[in-house]
């Protein structure tokens, strides 16, 4: 079975009815849901655009996403619309929760919403909403996960924003990341054997190719690397069989399919790590 660890609600995950069929398609156990950019389910793929098919190739890509979200039409709390998504599917669906730390409103009521949907994680995503890694905002969030256990899940818009996230997660070792399409392998890779904390999703369309999957595992271990189909910006049979065609064991993929998420969000049990300093562990209690 499958955990689809990076999914949003729009496409194939636009509905409850969609997922239903989705996951039982693929055979797909559990999917970590988060809102559409503004709440909007009918959002498509964007084109692959040749010779640009390397998890850095995003970066660019990421200008494009940051001046496309601002035509964005809302239509309405995308929150409040996944939690009702997994209301009426509690077996398959797992609600991240989208936050826009640059939203006054949204970071007042940060610890509220997190009680009130009961999620599991915070999803953060640097093209569409300007925030930066040594803000303040960002720090308040890191606090909150810390506090509330939860993983941070952050889609990186820069090199430079990279770079400050790679000084940041060495002195945050009690609060996990989860970096989206593999972003920065090139930069991460410098701390490749102290960075406990921090994990890789293997979306990203074509972007995101086999041989980065492999490579991730070879820095940082298969234990850190975790399957996600960015649905709807990919599809998730190609995203499947990306990893399929590779040569790994089955208990590698197995890892990577299910096991790693699984353990990092403990399901209703702890979870514990030592993190390569005498005495220190982290660990989540969702």
């Amino acid at each position: 079975m499958i955990i689809d660890a990076h999914a949003h609600a729009a496409g194939d995950y636009a509905s409850a009815e969609s997922i239903t069929t989705t996951v039982k398609k693929y055979e797909i156990n559990k999917v970590i849901l988060c809102t559409s950019p503004k709440n909007n389910v009918d959002l498509k793929a964007p084109p692959n655009v040749p010779l640009m098919k390397s998890p850095s190739s995003i970066y660019f890509f990421n200008r494009m996403l940051r001046l496309a979200y601002k035509s964005f039409k809302s239509y309405g709390d995308g929150n409040k619309y996944v939690f009702e998504l997994k209301n009426r599917l509690p077996e398959t669906v797992i609600q991240f929760l989208w936050v826009n730390p640059l939203d006054p409103q949204l970071m007042c009521n940060l610890v509220k919403n997190i009680r009130e949907y009961q999620v599991k994680g915070i999803k953060l995503h640097q093209a569409w909403n300007p925030f930066t890694i040594d803000g303040s905002e960002f720090n308040q969030i890191v606090e909150v996960a810390r506090e509330n256990r939860l993983p941070i899940f952050i889609h990186l818009y820069s090199k430079e924003e990279t770079w400050k996230l790679l000084q940041y997660v060495g002195s945050h070792r009690d609060v996990i990341f989860i970096i989206a399409h593999m972003l920065g392998l090139d930069i991460f890779k410098e701390r490749a054997k102290d960075l406990h904390n921090v994990y890789f999703d293997t979306s990203g369309s074509e972007r995101v190719r086999g041989r980065d999957v492999l490579e991730a595992i070879d820095l940082f271990g298969y234990e850190h690397v975790i399957f996600g189909s960015d649905t709807p910006y990919a599809k998730i049979g190609d995203q499947i069989e990306k990893l399929e065609r590779l040569i790994l064991s089955g208990d590698i993929k197995e890892h990577v399919f299910r096991l790693n998420i699984e353990h990092l969000l403990s399901l209703g049990t702890l979870h514990q790590q030592t993190n390569g300093i005498k005495g220190e562990t982290y660990g989540y209690t969702i």
